[in-house]
């Protein structure tokens, strides 16, 4: 492997396993739509979508609990506070489960009133009963629904993936079968897709009681100690930031629907619910690429590789813009019989065909807007981020809806693609002028190698790093200890997983910070290794890994080692 194979080989590693996983939540949103429809037509497929903002209602608390408080969790772990990650769980997890218990309770009490605002006024209705039907059901499972979310975020926060993907995929099965069961076979219709969609959850939330409340656990573990709710809602506006682009989704899903059926009724409202669905194909692909760039840019922008970033970016779009593009030619091409998949027959097929078509165009926009949105997260550029949430989700799909909608019909299609074209414009003309006013790290600063592990690489990268210790006046004991930190943390990894890895490489990267510290950062595309852990229980009479972890903790200022799919990261400051 040549040098600069080093970042695009490990992106590729966690491309499938990030598109596939994605995928996957493709198909479980697309479950009840596809089986409702099958069986209750443009009824069911217009039910469903009217209840989507209640979905979207309930994925603001989901994200907004799970990602703030897997993030706050995260960061207490990061400091030692293993006590305080603790109580971080347990009052964020209380706490969305009292919020999922008011939501629910909320929404029957007012089920008529918040019928009214989705769209379904006309009590009586075969289109009312099944969204009402649904919409009850649904809401009496957000506390399930919510935690389900909220413990798999944490887990994954606790080094505990597998046990997340398989809650993850055993609820979807149960979703999809449980689908099949109830509304094909039994003809329980919407009120069969709501049920299976909490079941599922049910069990994912099951599959995850073990390692929070069972004897064999890392770090979460459910205790009685009183719940600070005051923290709960610190995690929560953490996570608000992310989960906002749902309550855009929310507003927009309302106006569109309402539009939808003041334009063609009922009919317009499936056809449009088949789009949305058939367009998860698109959107997810390029949520999965940018899923695999995310730990690479983040990694890169803690390192202040301006140069690295802009590589990981560029293979984010690029992918992104090769899949989706893939998958809208297919849908383009059997847009007829993908919506006849849905349920849907007579005059509404060749109308959502030519809307599914009309959607399709602007794949490549909606590739470079969702890959460059996840990339400003990334990277920590949370306002860049956020305007392009905004601009898609709101801003631009809104207007773009009422102002198409007011000519024909037909013309409502176009709104879509055309809303994505104007998001992206506005959005790249705002990330360069942010850019602008950004004053980038010295890379004067940055010293990078890339070894495979051979003794005459190691010698001549100390030296390479001695040079630059001094050259940023460094006292001697502080060249020291950094060549010291490099020589061990290298040796480790070379003698415990390196030599075992084909094409195994190790990158450094090393940082003069302005306050006179230096920054360390290695990256190892080997298995699974930390070089700072003790191996305590495999003890001999000398133990030379953990002597150099001895040595390495008393010169280091702070130290940090995570694993991500395809990569280990340490990073250490002295």
């Amino acid at each position: 492997m040549k040098k600069d194979d080093f970042v695009p080989r490990m992106f590729y590693k966690m491309l499938i396993p990030s598109v596939m996983s994605s995928l996957g939540f493709a198909l479980s949103d697309m479950a009840d739509a596809l089986v409702v429809g099958r069986r209750m037509g443009e009824t069911g497929l217009a039910a469903i979508s009217l209840c989507l903002p209640i979905y979207m209602l309930m994925n603001v608390l989901m994200n907004a609990f799970g990602i703030g408080g897997s993030i706050r969790f995260s960061g207490l772990l990061g400091i030692g506070d293993k006590k305080g990650a603790v109580q971080c769980f347990n009052c964020v997890w209380k706490a969305a489960l009292l919020s999922g218990l008011v939501f629910a309770l909320t929404v029957n009490l007012f089920a008529p009133q918040v019928l009214a605002v989705l769209g379904a006024a006309d009590a009586g209705t075969p289109l009312y009963r099944a969204c009402e039907t649904y919409m009850r059901i649904i809401s009496l499972g957000a506390p399930l629904l919510i935690l389900n979310i909220v413990f798999s975020n944490f887990l994954r926060n606790d080094n505990n993936e597998v046990l997340a993907a398989r809650g993850f995929i055993l609820g979807n099965i149960t979703d999809l079968s449980l689908n099949i069961l109830l509304v094909l076979v039994f003809d329980f219709g919407t009120a069969g897709a709501a049920v299976s969609t909490v079941l599922g959850s049910a069990v994912a939330v099951l599959c995850y009681l073990p390692a929070i409340i069972g004897k064999k656990r890392n770090v979460l573990a459910v205790t009685r100690a009183k719940t600070d709710f005051q923290q709960a809602l610190s995690c929560f506006r953490i996570g608000f930031a992310t989960a906002v682009q749902d309550l855009f989704k929310l507003i927009f899903l309302l106006v569109v629907n309402r539009t939808m059926l003041t334009l063609g009724g009922e009919g317009y409202v499936a056809v449009f619910d088949v789009v949305y669905n058939a367009s998860f194909f698109i959107v997810y692909l390029c949520e999965g690429t940018a899923e695999a760039a995310q730990p690479l840019a983040s990694t890169f922008a803690g390192e202040r590789s301006a140069q690295d970033c802009r590589h990981v970016r560029r293979l984010s779009v690029c992918w992104a813009l090769i899949l989706s593009g893939i998958a809208a030619a297919i849908l383009a091409v059997f847009a007829a019989p993908a919506a006849a998949v849905f349920g849907l027959s007579g005059s509404l097929l060749p109308t959502a065909s030519y809307a599914i078509r009309v959607y399709c165009a602007g794949f490549a926009c909606i590739a470079v807007n969702l890959a460059m949105s996840r990339y400003c997260q990334s990277v920590e550029a949370a306002q860049s981020a956020f305007v392009g949430v905004l601009l898609r989700s709101f801003l631009a799909a809104v207007p773009s809806v009422l102002l198409f909608s007011a000519f024909a019909p037909e013309w409502i299609w176009f709104a879509f693609p055309a809303a994505e074209i104007v998001s992206l414009i506005l959005f790249l003309l705002y990330c360069r002028a942010a850019e602008k006013k950004c004053v980038p790290f010295d890379e004067n600063r940055i010293y990078r190698a890339t070894l495979s592990g051979k003794n005459a690489e190691l010698s001549s990268l100390l030296d390479g790093c001695e040079a630059f210790c001094e050259h940023w006046d460094a006292a001697p004991k502080q060249t020291y200890a950094v060549t010291l930190v490099i020589e061990e943390v290298v040796a480790s990894i070379v003698r415990n997983v390196l030599g075992r890895t084909p094409d195994g490489k190790i990158r450094i990267t090393l940082l003069a910070l302005p306050d006179g510290d230096f920054a360390l950062h290695v990256l190892d595309n080997a298995t699974a290794f930390d070089p700072l852990a003790h191996r305590e229980n495999n003890k001999t009479d000398f133990d030379i890994d953990e002597v150099g972890v001895t040595l390495i903790k008393k010169m280091a200022k702070s130290y940090l080692y995570r694993q991500c799919t395809g990569f280990n990261s340490l990073t250490v400051q002295i």
